[in-house]
């Protein structure tokens, strides 16, 4: 599972909070710097503004570390069982990290098994597909990212670790007081956590230790090498990393960008880099230093494990560096010497006394290479391919943006051609009539909280927005009503003897039923081209309203009605709800009075759109 800032998969992510001083760093392969900041000169500007800021506190900016390990020994004393708990939790819970982190390709084939298990639950919204979420108006494709929230010091060695952690005063004091709040839940999730590790401990540590047999003999195995894969959150600025293909694929998905393979990592070797999420920031920080990990842990940041391993033969140099500005997306690791120093003129902050964090492995030879999970990989120049279709063996392949050969059974955006592909289950690349997506996401959407159905048309709609050679894409929402007031079952019923159809349906209680995916053509606007290019959503009339003492919503409707199109608004980059530019009436595509009190001068109308534009206010500032 996802969670968006933390990593448990899939939902919809539109990630909007905004970082002070939000620079994109160079692409994985060095090849280019893509900055939030139109130039060089911008940057500057932005970077002495925000040190004309941290000036003001300065104590709280000197620290390039998310925590103080000095503030954890308060901590102990404020709250000793609570650390003592956390502790426990965090020492037994080690020989299971060992066991997660050492078996990565076992990982690997259990996640690609509990994709398979997610593809059955989300059997009710179609299909697996994953496809792309935003319009030909992205030409990033989709956008993404990573985190790392804690600033630390790249602390070598666990003698330096206590110069290692210094946050900003502010900082503290925030994760102080939601730790102090959350004392007595936090026990509690500690004592669980702490009995779970206990009931897997004798297991996990037999494990451990038959792989540490296995790897001794060279310190670390040298048969596989794990590509660690880059993903960026255009919205956020943040950076992910993960060595897992199920999950970047997810976030791809969902409009994260995929930025390569960053480097290689061995499969197993004595030195652990942990992964930790902070729940009140969003971000992921990474750690080859178990004292932090541990310091981190007990002031109320998550676990979440070995995230992979450091190359003991030191052959590539991982470099970790801090934005002092930023609330979120404060870290960046990166082995490009150029990307590390270009940041820095900038004004993040590297410690170079601290040296590189951890260390990865060579780029493999050139050709195809397959990871111990079963990824396939296509290295030319010792460096990874990305979003390019290669032929092999006679059949069209994908390499997504992320690295890796599309799978089977899925849908891809090639930023490059800004074209969608679906991979067939023979694996070759097809171009897919399609834009939008091909599944229930309302179900799963963080903006959504409401009742969703699913009751799929069987006829009456085409699939896909491909049409005469030409690819469409969703440009606007178009507004009906029913006449009546109907419910998503009543809609498929009426659409079965009549030639017509509708994305969603609105019923009386709030109730948003999904007739016809957003990627294919429901027969809705009276007009073909408007067809290729909107959503259609209906809405069901009050109980007694009628044509004869005029058509009315109950405010329950209208309600979710004009909250579903801020959210649609969002999701595909449509911008504000304005009538007559990205939302529209029915009468306004073709002759009707549909859709009646919500058309321009209907007794709803003003009430609709104004709800509509405020749901749309609220949600683009929410952080998911």
């Amino acid at each position: 599972m996802f969670r968006f800032g933390r990593c448990a998969l899939p939902a919809c992510v539109i990630t909007l909070a905004l970082v002070c001083m939000p620079v994109r760093a160079l692409a994985a392969d060095g090849q280019t710097v893509q900055e939030t900041v139109s130039s060089t000169k911008t940057a500057e500007a932005v970077v002495a503004s925000a040190t004309g800021t941290a000036s003001s506190t300065a104590a709280e900016t000197q620290s390039t570390a998310g925590t103080q390990l000095s503030s954890a020994a308060a901590e102990e004393e404020k709250s000793s069982k609570s650390d003592s708990a956390s502790e426990a939790a965090a020492s037994k819970t080690e020989a299971a990290d060992d066991t997660a982190a050492a078996s990565s390709a076992k990982a690997q084939k259990s996640s690609d098994k509990a994709e398979t298990s997610d593809e059955a639950d989300a059997a009710k919204c179609s299909s697996s597909e994953s496809t792309a979420a935003s319009d030909k108006k992205d030409t990033e494709g989709t956008g993404n990212s990573a985190s790392a929230a804690a600033d630390s010091s790249k602390a070598a060695s666990a003698a330096e670790s206590s110069e290692a952690g210094a946050s900003t005063e502010g900082e503290k004091a925030s994760y102080e007081s939601a730790a102090s709040a959350k004392e007595s839940s936090t026990s509690s999730a500690e004592d669980t956590a702490a009995a779970a590790a206990a009931s897997t401990e004798k297991i996990a540590e037999a494990k451990s230790a038959e792989t540490a047999t296995a790897a001794s003999a060279a310190g670390y195995d040298t048969t596989g090498k794990v590509p660690l894969y880059r993903l960026y959150n255009k919205w956020s600025g943040e950076h992910f990393f993960t060595v897992n293909t199920y999950e970047a694929t997810n976030l791809i998905a969902i409009g994260w960008s995929g930025e390569s393979v960053s480097w290689f990592s061995p499969t197993y070797s004595t030195v652990k880099v942990y992964r930790l999420y902070n729940q009140w920031s969003g971000d992921h920080y990474y750690t080859a230093n178990a004292d932090e990990r541990k310091s981190l842990i007990k002031i109320g940041w998550t676990n979440e494990g070995v995230g992979w391993f450091s190359h003991t033969n030191k052959a590539l140099p991982v470099y970790t560096l801090f934005n002092p500005y930023a609330k979120i997306a404060t870290h960046h690791y990166t082995t490009q010497v150029s990307e590390r120093d270009h940041l820095v003129s900038l004004g993040w902050i590297y410690t170079k006394s601290a040296g590189p964090s951890w260390y990865g492995t060579a780029v493999p030879s050139n050709g195809w290479f397959t990871s111990p999970a079963g990824d396939r990989l296509l290295i030319s120049g010792s460096k990874v391919q990305t979003d390019e279709i290669v032929y092999d063996n006679g059949k069209k392949r994908y390499i997504t943006t992320a690295g890796f050969e599309a799978t089977t059974k899925s849908t891809w955006y090639s930023p490059s051609n800004k074209r969608y592909y679906r991979v067939s289950d023979g694996g070759d690349i097809q171009l897919a009539p399609q834009t939008g997506y091909s599944y229930c996401w309302l179900k799963n959407s963080p903006y959504w909280s409401g009742t969703v159905k699913e009751v799929h048309m069987n006829k009456n709609y085409m699939e896909g927005r491909y049409y005469d050679g030409v690819q469409h894409y969703i440009k606007k929402i178009v507004i009906h009503h029913n006449a009546g007031s109907l419910t998503t079952e009543g809609c498929w019923n009426t659409w079965q003897t009549r030639e017509a159809s509708a994305h969603y349906q609105v019923e009386t209680n709030g109730t948003v039923g999904q007739l016809v995916y957003d990627s294919d053509t429901a027969w809705q606007a009276g007009n073909w081209n408007t067809n290729l290019e909107s959503i259609g959503i209906e809405h069901a009339d009050a109980p007694g309203s009628s044509d004869r003492n005029g058509w009315r919503l109950t405010e329950t409707t209208i309600n979710a009605g004009s909250k579903l199109v801020a959210v649609l608004c969002i999701v595909y980059q449509l911008g504000r709800p304005q009538w007559g530019v990205n939302v529209v009436g029915h009468n306004e595509c073709s002759s009707t009075s549909c859709p009646a009190s919500l058309a321009v001068g209907g007794s709803q109308h003003n009430e609709y759109i104004s709800k509509a534009q405020s749901w749309y206010d609220k949600l683009i500032t929410l952080k998911v």
